[in-house]
């Protein structure tokens, strides 16, 4: 699936799809985690108080990249600071953001996942983002910092995040994220 022209509706569908496929592959549970998709100069983002296997197209936000709503009658997630910070360095592209239960463990006890080498051939490395606030200011900066494409990051004591340039591109990082995790977790705990 490529990035969808800056129509709407294309990228109210794209949303939908791939928050879908998040919550199908087990990388999110219940209302946790969220997805993005950047074209020009519009982003469309899920909504906030869904569950991603909830969220239909009509349900998906579009905001500008200042954050300024243009469509939608639902509310943008809350780490929507977080997504706009990471286009404005990156351009158009896709964002996941998960809740993934082995990242969310080894992320919340201050370990990091195992770079693996689907990881080091697909991004070079993982990055480390050091905690701040889900949703605040300080998290945007400290991920607008890092922010690159595609990249793979781990959020202490918060989840995960990839970008990519296309949906199915985001979501195979984000599964490597959560394989990478899983490996960390079994070696601490054979």
């Amino acid at each position: 699936m490529k990035v969808p022209s800056s129509s709407f509706a294309g990228l109210r569908r794209a949303v939908a799809e791939l928050c879908k496929e998040v919550h199908r592959t087990g990388l999110t549970i219940g209302g946790s985690g969220n997805v993005s998709v950047r074209s020009g100069r519009y982003v469309a983002v899920s909504p906030s108080g869904f569950r991603l296997s909830d969220v239909r197209p009509r349900h998906v936000p579009i905001v500008d990249i200042e954050g300024r709503e243009v469509l939608g009658v639902t509310k943008p997630t809350s780490e929507l600071l977080m997504h706009l910070s990471i286009y404005r360095e990156v351009g158009d592209g896709v964002i996941i953001h998960t809740h993934s239960p082995y990242l969310t463990v080894l992320v919340h006890s201050g370990n990091r996942p195992m770079e693996t080498e689907d990881i080091r051939r697909s991004v070079g490395e993982i990055v480390w983002v050091e905690y701040q606030p889900p949703g605040s200011e300080r998290l945007a900066e400290a991920v607008a910092e890092v922010a690159r494409k595609p990249m793979v990051a781990a959020l202490e004591r918060h989840g995960g995040l990839v970008v990519a340039d296309r949906p199915d591109a985001a979501l195979r990082l984000a599964e490597a994220l959560e394989g990478a995790a899983r490996l960390a977790v079994f070696k601490l705990h054979p």
